[in-house]
């Protein structure tokens, strides 16, 4: 299944935005005693999850930043800017802005196109199933996403967020980027990950972050979203990909020679 909107890190089969590639974070699918998670953190994650369902078309702003270890023991943290527009029947688009360039995704309900702006080059791929369905591809072809915490994008965001989940607390109120939010904590195989909910009527997703506990010196990939706007409509042309002026067509084989997004 699934998993990691601009790190790209996601929940399972992950890349970070950083050049640096992580061990595949989960194994088989588990789920948690229902002892071990803390019943107000799963009220919470399930109001989140429903409400996301819930909104048919929507966009948001998304700043993501990982972190990656050099060779001489420093750790750098990379940083990415995104918008993002969502239509659940039509499709979805992303622009990000990362290190050294931008990149755009555009799925129009039967293909997924990913252009990359400074290696000159853009990618389609047939995809089904929806929104769900790009995303599977996507992160089946490049092992990451080009959208950072894609994993809150999907059509029930709790089943995705609950893989190999082995306990789960509620730490209470804390105010992020001036909202109040109710501050999730999860462990699950080889990952810790937080989520901060905004209180009230409209559980929106803050922010969300993803530690690897297992590899050295612990990165984590963070993405804070804001400016989530509900839509009643969105243009058509939205979901339209238009390749970037002179750049040029590659197959999925060819991937292992392009950065697409652009973290190097």
């Amino acid at each position: 299944m699934r998993r990691n909107v601009f790190v790209n890190m996601g929940r399972s089969g992950l890349r970070l935005l950083a050049p640096v590639i992580l061990p595949v974070f989960l194994a088989a699918p588990g789920w948690a005693a229902e002892s071990d998670i803390d019943p107000k953190a799963d009220a919470v994650l399930h109001a989140m999850s429903d409400y996301m369902s819930s909104q048919r078309m929507f966009s948001l702003s998304a700043e993501s930043s990982t972190e990656i270890l050099m060779s001489d023991g420093r750790k750098i943290q990379l940083t990415a800017a995104s918008e993002m527009v969502v239509d659940r029947e039509k499709g979805i688009r992303v622009d990000r802005k990362g290190p050294v360039g931008g990149t755009y995704l555009v799925f129009d309900g039967s293909k997924v196109s990913i252009a990359s702006e400074r290696e000159g080059v853009y990618l389609s791929l047939p995809a089904e199933g929806g929104i769900d369905g790009a995303l599977d591809e996507v992160r089946t072809a490049l092992g990451t996403e080009v959208a950072g915490g894609a994993d809150l994008l999907y059509t029930k965001p709790y089943d995705g967020l609950m893989l190999n989940v082995q306990s789960g607390h509620y730490m209470g109120k804390a105010w992020v980027g001036g909202v109040l939010t109710d501050h999730l904590s999860y462990r699950a195989e080889d990952i810790d990950w937080q989520l901060w909910v905004r209180s009230g009527e409209e559980p929106v997703p803050v922010k969300y972050v993803i530690t690897s506990k297992w590899v050295t010196a612990a990165p984590q990939f963070s993405v804070d979203i804001s400016e989530f706007t509900p839509l009643t409509e969105t243009a058509a042309e939205t979901f339209v990909f238009t390749a970037p002026a002179g750049a040029r067509e590659i197959t999925p084989d060819q991937l292992p020679e392009f950065d697409l997004l652009a973290e190097e």
